[in-house]
């Protein structure tokens, strides 16, 4: 059980963590690289972000439940931090599909896209995915340690 839970751990992260950067990149790629005018490339990158954003919140419920299943299996505070780390990534996410996305996809539908109040609002979004980002990328991080301890033997305890 524990290389299962280990491997989902591993997984779930590293899929949750490379999809934002992908998304990054592409939304780049399309505004940068891609010779459309800024409203056919603002049309595009809003598909992207409604579909990932559903798509991140299943893949963060895969990744809190099996970074759950390793604390049942080795309590400790390198798990705790893990699962704290993607907890936080996880109402960002959830604050982003439930907050931002539906107001700004609401405010390009209406023709608003040049207004202050949606620059705001697009501003305050790539600052919300940046800190995602920088989250996810530090619980990568533990995810080594994680495994460790899972694959290391419980340590008993000895009346001496």
């Amino acid at each position: 059980m524990r290389y299962l839970t280990s491997a989902l751990v591993t997984l779930t992260t590293a899929v949750w963590f490379g999809g934002l950067v992908t998304l990054a990149l592409l939304v780049m790629a399309v505004f940068i690289g891609s010779g459309l005018d800024r409203e056919t490339a603002g049309r595009a990158t809003s598909a992207m972000f409604v579909w990932f954003g559903k798509a991140q919140l299943v893949v963060a419920a895969v990744a809190l439940i099996a970074t759950f299943f390793a604390y049942l299996q080795r309590r400790g505070g390198i798990v705790v931090t893990l699962f704290v780390l993607q907890i936080v990534a996880t109402l960002g996410a959830v604050a982003f599909n439930m907050y931002v996305v539906p107001k700004l996809e609401g405010m390009r539908i209406a023709g608003q896209s040049q207004s202050a109040d949606f620059k705001s609002l697009h501003k305050q979004s790539e600052s919300l995915m940046s800190v995602i980002i920088l989250i996810l990328f530090a619980a990568t991080l533990f995810v080594p340690a994680v495994c460790r301890a899972l694959y290391s033997p419980k340590k008993s305890v000895s009346a001496d």
